[in-house]
């Protein structure tokens, strides 16, 4: 990954949409993560997975936020994130399903000075990863955010 430059809370654009990349999963990778953290049967077995709701096989809830969480942490590398400090908001609107792409696109929308420690503030960041012109999760983070030092 190639370096950026610092950025602190007081330069975070906010409500300035931007693009994070997009993942892609296998029938497989689908199936090996169920297997080994959340087993049920619309995640690991084709047939199961035709008979339930869902009418096909489909990814974790949980793998598909912690691979658009990756891909936006990676876009705002050089953001001086001390630390997490809560997820916000998590809504499931369509199944993720394997061999398609799912854009990920983020946006700050609100940073705030911490009142207790100077050198801090909170920032919270919009998610959504998209199918097609279709939303399939929405999601917030809460950073902890450092602010630009004194000179």
């Amino acid at each position: 990954m190639t370096a950026r430059p610092p950025r602190y809370l007081d330069d975070l654009p906010l409500d300035a949409p931007f693009e994070c990349g997009s993942f892609t999963l296998s029938e497989q990778e689908i199936m090996d993560f169920a297997e080994q953290y959340d087993p049920q049967p619309f995640h690991l077995d084709r047939a199961a997975a035709e008979a339930s709701v869902f009418g096909g096989l489909v990814a974790s809830s949980v793998q598909s936020l912690a691979l658009s969480c990756g891909l936006t942490v990676r876009a705002i590398a050089g953001v001086q994130v001390m630390g997490g400090n809560a997820w916000e908001d998590i809504r499931l609107l369509r199944p993720v399903r394997p061999d398609r792409p799912y854009a990920v696109r983020a946006r700050w929308t609100s940073v705030r000075p911490s009142e207790s420690k100077p050198d801090r503030g909170i920032a919270k960041i919009a998610i959504e990863v998209r199918d097609g012109d279709e939303l399939a999760m929405t999601y917030g983070i809460v950073y902890f955010v450092r602010r630009r030092p004194a000179a």
